[in-house]
């Protein structure tokens, strides 16, 4: 079984390699760094205002336990393990013990930054920094650590059903930590080493009396795994992997705002698709919220305005795929059109978005009376517009024309 798990590891980490060097090329790393110093940035303002108080305590409990609800039980289970490794059954708990370790590496990881992070905070709250870091930081490995077990009791059939003590081992978690940052964070920790120690008192016996579900094993896992191509599938095209289309009645009246003409054949197929479409409809307006939120949070008018044309350029550069979405049917070249009219019609509907994106970022501010910061990304955000759709898409589309 060890060498099972070794040999799926193994074919596991190339596949995702090969996506995720698609997902983090050169453009989203910078992009990822400059949001990155931005928000440390922000954090290092936010904390100098910071004092003790019980609504500081329960925010912060709050994110935590969300960061604890992180990260999913991998065990890289495939439909034919139902069949071929049943009878044994006895013997793959030592795979599935090999898939725990490995999958509290992620959330660890992330959970360890979390609790680094608060390094500052304790120092502004008159905590000593270290003792109170460390602290945390073991007291949620501890609780990611019960997670995972109790997400891997969810894989058996036991006498006991374990399918919401997830829950409440996170409503504890919150308590915990709610108190541990109104008071100190031992107490949190001492909370995580009692409920560590009466559960490793019982795992045995309640791994002896329960049976390993293939079925469930099996389906928790192609859920798992569904969620991360998804993830992929906004960058790359995943094989396998289709998006689906909606009617979406309620968005029929931005169709009209394009009459039936030969000449805007290519624009009405293009927004056609991108309203009814399942995938850059969706990035397009989860980057447009996370960008107004970010930006109208800011107060330096130079860091709110940076952070507009970041996500301007991400929104764009994200929509350039959508240029070729028609390029394997046959019927769109079979079309009477003028061979310019695609790239002129697809150039016209990503201004538009663009520059609604720029007047979403505009009134954000001015709800917050930033006349400044609003004047700022009105004027660049209108010139950066112009220069991406005009110079620097253009660029991009002929170069990939170029390769193919």
């Amino acid at each position: 079984m060890i060498d099972l798990w070794r040999t799926r590891l193994r074919q596991h980490v190339q596949a995702q390699q090969k996506y995720l060097r698609l997902v983090f090329n050169d453009h989203f790393v910078l992009i990822l760094l400059i949001l990155f110093g931005g928000a440390l940035y922000v954090y290092s303002q936010i904390v100098k205002t910071l004092q003790p108080s019980w609504w500081l305590a329960l925010c912060l409990a709050i994110i935590f336990t969300g960061l604890l609800s992180f990260g999913q039980l991998a065990t890289l289970a495939e439909a034919p393990d139902q069949i071929f490794l049943l009878p044994k059954a006895e013997a793959f708990r030592q795979y599935l013990l090999k898939s725990r370790h490995y999958s509290l590496l992620l959330p660890g990881v992330l959970l360890t930054f979390a609790s680094l992070a608060m390094w500052p905070l304790f120092a502004q709250l008159g905590k000593d920094p270290a003792s109170a870091t460390v602290t945390l930081l073991m007291a949620v490995w501890l609780f990611k650590d019960l997670d995972l077990w109790l997400q891997l009791l969810k894989r058996y059939q036991l006498p006991t059903q374990w399918h919401h003590q997830r829950l409440l081992l996170l409503a504890i978690s919150g308590a915990a930590f709610f108190a541990g940052f109104y008071l100190h964070p031992a107490v949190t920790l001492l909370v995580a080493l009692i409920l560590d120690l009466v559960f490793r008192w019982q795992l045995r016996t309640i791994l002896d009396q329960g049976r390993l579900n293939f079925m469930a094993l099996i389906k928790l896992e192609d859920d798992r795994m569904g969620r991360v191509y998804r993830f992929y599938n906004l960058f790359t095209d995943v094989p396998g992997l289709a998006n689906s289309v909606h009617r979406r009645r309620y968005l029929d009246g931005l169709l009209k705002l394009v009459k039936p003409r030969q000449a805007t054949t290519w624009l009405s197929l293009y927004l056609r698709g991108f309203l009814r479409g399942g995938e850059y409809l969706g990035l397009y307006l989860r980057l447009l919220v996370i960008g107004a939120v970010i930006v109208a949070v800011l107060s330096p008018w130079w860091l709110a305005l940076g952070f507009a044309i970041l996500f301007l350029y991400m929104v764009g550069f994200q929509l350039l795929p959508f240029y070729y979405q028609y390029d394997e049917i046959v019927f769109t070249h079979l079309y009477p059109v003028a061979p310019d009219q695609k790239p002129a019609a697809f150039e016209r509907l990503l201004t538009v978005l663009l520059l609604i994106e720029v007047a979403t970022f505009t009134l954000v501010t001015l709800l917050r009376l930033q006349w400044l910061t609003a004047g700022a990304i009105f004027i660049c955000g209108v010139v950066f517009v112009w220069g991406f759709t005009r110079w620097y898409a253009r660029m991009r589309l002929k170069q990939h024309h170029v390769v193919v």
